[in-house]
């Protein structure tokens, strides 16, 4: 066997709901496994719907070995030169489609997502549950001083049923210059057009050395396109129905397992297990 055998593999997983476990950490089994994955000469990385600063705890804890994919999309970014390798910005049209979600939705919260920060528009309970999660301080801005095609996205939180019936009414084809996404129950996220987490792999694929297999993992509408976009995907046992439904659909690999009970040790067994050079 090689001294690498992982040598042609690469890792690139979702967060939240699938790396980490419910209380936002890295377990000591899955921290083990991609230890060894590493060792053996695999490649490691993650895409997320965070922002830059939300992700900075996560980059200096995981060290990735290339590119990290940031906003679901939108900012492709290398860790280890602090360079942006690859951003997309919301186009002019997003201004009126925000305005008018606003204010057909005046009980949801809102926020844009810049280089320069986190701006609260709108706010509520959920939009500061979201904050605090991700450990960023609220700053209130008017909208009319946004300047949108200066932010990778927005984001609207509210109760899953308001989020339900907002992505229905984002459906009319006027909101049809951008792109919609839900990274959890509780939002419905803005995004330039054709921008997510798949395209973004397509560009990391051609960062990276021709022969290598990647491998992909997600538990949310947000991670299908990068699940059907890699070449082999897995998902945990509590992922949406969508997304165990696009890993099936893609020969993937669906684990019994949940980021809280070691999903991501099982994942990268069965990676290596397929795609490992003997």
């Amino acid at each position: 066997m090689s001294a690498k055998p992982y040598a042609n593999l690469a890792l690139l997983t979702d967060l939240d709901g699938t790396l980490l476990t419910p209380e936002k950490t890295l377990s000591a089994e899955d921290a083990a496994a991609i230890a060894d994955f590493r060792e053996k000469g695999g490649l490691f990385s993650f895409a997320t719907g965070r922002s830059l600063h939300a992700s900075q705890a996560y980059i200096a804890q995981l060290q990735p070995d290339f590119a990290v994919v940031l906003y679901n999309g939108a900012l492709i970014y290398d860790p280890k030169t602090a360079q942006t390798t690859g951003e997309t910005f919301l186009p002019a049209a997003a201004e009126p489609l925000i305005q008018e979600l606003m204010q057909q939705f005046p009980t949801a919260g809102a926020e844009v997502l810049c280089p320069e920060g986190i701006f609260t528009i709108q706010d509520n309970e959920y939009e500061r549950e979201h904050l605090r999660v991700t450990n960023i301080p609220m700053i209130l801005r008017d909208f009319r001083e946004i300047d949108t095609t200066s932010c990778y996205k927005a984001l609207f939180a509210d109760d899953p049923a308001v989020i339900d019936r907002m992505s229905r009414y984002a459906a009319a084809e006027r909101f049809s210059a951008v792109s919609f996404t839900r990274s959890h129950k509780t939002f419905l996220e803005i995004l330039p057009l054709e921008t997510n987490k798949g395209t973004a792999l397509r560009k990391l694929r051609a960062m990276l050395p021709e022969n290598v297999r990647i491998g992909a993992t997600g538990d949310f509408d947000n991670d299908i396109a990068m699940l059907k976009t890699a070449d082999f995907c897995g998902c945990p046992a509590d992922a949406q129905d969508c997304v165990q439904n696009a890993v099936a659909a893609q020969g993937g690999f669906r684990s019994s397992k949940t980021c809280a009970s070691g999903f991501f040790a099982d994942w990268i067994h069965a990676f290596a297990q397929k795609y490992a050079a003997q």
